[in-house]
């Protein structure tokens, strides 16, 4: 989700490729609830876990978190039973990478499921190396491009959060910023998902952030952001399968202006091997980078 002022390659399709082949993980999860939502029940299915960590080769991958330790809250977030949240499999997050696994909720008949997905979408007909390219999609693009025109008509999802990361370039520095509500509340993404084919049978859930131009709060270190579904009814709308192509357009806007708050962190967070409260410990930014804050 994040470059450079003067990088040329779009964020949706960054090369991060995993070091080695992953491999299929047979996991049993009961369904997640909370004020947005309905469901419950009992489903298998194959996740896929890479035989070593991810080695990233592009300038920026994408980053994001959700630090709530409390499983209720991120199911009545999402819309769906705490049940679904498999305790086994839900952890609190300080720094999730591409081709990583995180928690998100779609709608299936009408009813809306939590569902452990790969971070990286890849569509049926496509090789699973699209997967580190498609991290993010651009929202101006999404009916046009092949690549997320079918996800964005039948497959939209919602990706909870608390905060994600952006870069900016100080002389050869990138420092990393932090990016949360000025209130502490969660976020929720707007996002697409598919349903991959494995080399050895079944399907793996793979899924991508929707992008829109920045808001004036992220502008001053990247000119991209996260779609941000406001409330229940905005996070409701993008999961209808029925929804008007209107009013879906009518939600990829950028966030509201002081809505979000820029806190320079460690540069820990730009190794995929950390994942731990460190990640997001406050630092002082540059001079330079301060007066634009």
């Amino acid at each position: 989700m994040a470059r450079t002022a003067s990088s040329t390659k779009s964020a949706e399709t960054a090369t991060c490729t995993p070091s080695r082949t992953a491999v299929p993980r047979l996991t049993c999860a009961p369904r997640l609830g909370g004020e947005w939502g309905r469901t419950s029940g009992l489903r298998c299915y194959l996740s896929v876990e890479p035989t070593t960590r991810p080695s990233y080769t592009a300038a920026m991958c994408g980053r994001f978190t959700l630090t709530e330790e409390n499983r209720d809250r991120v199911a009545a977030l999402l819309g769906v039973p705490v049940e679904e949240l498999v305790e086994e499999s839900y952890r609190p997050r300080w720094n999730i990478a591409p081709m990583q696994e995180h928690w998100i909720a779609r709608e299936r008949r009408e009813e809306r499921h939590a569902v452990l997905a790969t971070w990286g979408l890849v569509n049926g007909w496509s090789s699973r190396g699209d997967a580190a390219r498609h991290i993010n999609a651009r929202a101006e693009t999404l009916a046009e491009r092949p690549a997320f025109r079918e996800a964005f008509e039948s497959g939209r999802c919602i990706v909870p959060a608390d905060g994600f990361f952006e870069w900016a370039t100080a002389g050869r520095e990138r420092r990393p910023y932090w990016f949360h509500r000025t209130d502490g509340q969660p976020l929720l993404f707007a996002g697409l998902a598919s349903d991959a084919p494995l080399p050895r049978g079944g399907t793996q859930t793979t899924f991508t952030i929707v992008t829109t131009e920045a808001s004036a709060d992220v502008a001053a270190v990247y000119d991209r952001m996260p779609v941000i579904l406001g409330d229940q009814e905005a996070a409701d709308a993008w999961l209808y399968s029925r929804q008007a192509p209107r009013v879906l357009r009518d939600l990829l806007g950028p966030a509201p202006t002081g809505v979000l708050l820029a806190t320079p962190v460690s540069s820990r967070v730009n190794s995929v091997e950390y994942d731990d409260p460190d990640c997001l410990r406050e630092t002082a930014p540059p001079a330079e980078q301060a007066r634009l804050l």
